[in-house]
């Protein structure tokens, strides 16, 4: 445990979320590891952003001192600070020896694991299969939708906490109920890792509803026809949310077709937006169209893609100086906007529209739709649904929606 005054202090994890929240009344930041090495969290004053943000590894408790009276002519006690930096080291949240001790065994354990089991069953669905059988059930009753006629060539699909958007996922894999395929490629939105472009998995899913088997055949061969020039680490997806809530969408869909999955994260394009390049300039991304290619001809797969994709993210959580309140009506007519260019499979606008703003609502999955648009170029896209989740405490909003892309220009409801 971190035990000095002069030494310096261990820098803050860059990979953990500090949320705001209400206990017994007062205003709190809660401090937690959405990564899952720690399972606890810590509560501090709004105050203690400032003081978290001093933490970068470079100054020592008494260069701290030093720093805060020179700025603020007033000098404070070390213990208090001591204490937090050991309240912070107790949790793993402090990038130390201790902490990679820790991040090494567990990911050494979960890289040795055949089977990806759920990590969000009974946090965000029924963790009893027979109490989320019903749930599915009533989703797909609920909803009127009729599939569009035409060759599908994917969807877009939410991956909103199910607790709070669920019937928005229902008409896209409602879509995929009518089409011919036994391989779902996941484009998932990588939200815990950014190591390589795409990060894929050989592991099984399981969940309640039993297990989804991943292609392995299919992953293999990506690997060795792009040259092996992706990272075959797969702890990214130990926690990942993006491509476990579609699995449960197809297990329901498809509890009486033989399908399989290959679950792929992609990882923030924010470098060819600022940059102001399309990702097809990168030799790594070319190499993985090449190589997806040459894969599906190899092994003559029925391939049929889900991006999994939520929409704009405003408001004091994601660093907006405005509540999400006063925002919603003009992110609602920007997404419109997007979404329209996208049902026109323009992709070239919605990558302008993008880069000129830099990305200003944060749709967290540039990744997904620029690697399936650059794989498929459908002709057509149908947009099936479009939300607005407003959380008050937290001042802001997450948007997302469903879509489908044919490959015709043309098409009708059934």
């Amino acid at each position: 445990m971190f035990d000095s005054l002069t030494d310096r202090i261990p820098p803050l994890r860059n990979d953990l979320e500090l949320l705001p929240a209400t206990q017994e009344g007062e205003e709190v930041v809660v401090l937690h590891d959405p990564a899952g090495y720690s399972d606890k969290s810590l509560s501090l004053h709004p105050e203690s952003r400032v003081l978290l943000a001093l933490f970068d590894g470079s100054k020592s408790i008494s260069e701290l001192q030093d720093e805060i009276r020179t700025e603020t002519g007033i000098t404070i006690d070390p213990a208090p600070l001591l204490q937090i930096i050991q309240a912070l080291d107790s949790c793993y949240f402090l990038e130390n020896a201790r902490f990679v001790a820790l991040r090494e065994e567990m990911d050494a354990a979960y890289m040795a694991e055949e089977t990806r089991d759920a990590a969000y069953a009974g946090q965000s669905y029924p963790e009893d299969a027979e109490e989320l059988t019903d749930f599915f059930h009533e989703l797909w009753e609920a909803d009127s939708a009729s599939p569009e006629t035409g060759e599908c060539l994917g969807v877009l699909a939410p991956h909103i906490d199910l607790k709070i958007g669920p019937q928005g996922y229902v008409p896209a894999f409602k879509q995929l109920q009518a089409m011919d395929f036994d391989t779902v490629v996941i484009l998932g939105t990588s939200h815990y890792s950014y190591e390589d472009l795409f990060l894929l998995t050989e592991k099984h899913f399981r969940t309640p509803l039993g297990t989804m088997e991943t292609d392995r055949e299919f992953v293999r061969a990506l690997h060795g026809n792009s040259g092996d020039v992706l990272t075959r680490r797969d702890v990214a997806h130990k926690k990942e949310h993006s491509i476990e809530f579609p699995v449960l969408f197809l297990q329901h869909a498809f509890r009486e077709r033989d399908i399989r999955i290959v679950p792929i994260l992609c990882t923030a394009f924010d470098e060819f937006l600022v940059g102001g390049t399309r990702a097809t300039a990168d030799a790594k991304y070319n190499a993985f169209l090449h190589a997806f290619h040459q894969t599906v001809e190899e092994l003559g797969r029925r391939v049929v893609f889900v991006l999994s994709v939520d929409w704009s993210h405003v408001g004091r959580k994601f660093g907006d100086e405005r509540d999400a309140a006063d925002m919603l009506a003009e992110v609602r007519e920007s997404d419109q906007r997007q979404l329209d260019m996208l049902a026109s499979c323009d992709y070239e606008a919605f990558y302008t529209h993008l880069r000129e703003n830099r990305n200003a609502t944060h749709i967290d999955g540039f990744a997904c739709i620029t690697t399936f648009f650059d794989l498929v170029k459908p002709a057509r896209g149908q947009l099936y649904d479009y939300q607005q989740w407003h959380e008050e405490e937290r001042a802001s909003s997450v948007s997302f929606a469903s879509m489908g892309f044919f490959a015709d220009g043309e098409g009708a409801s059934q």
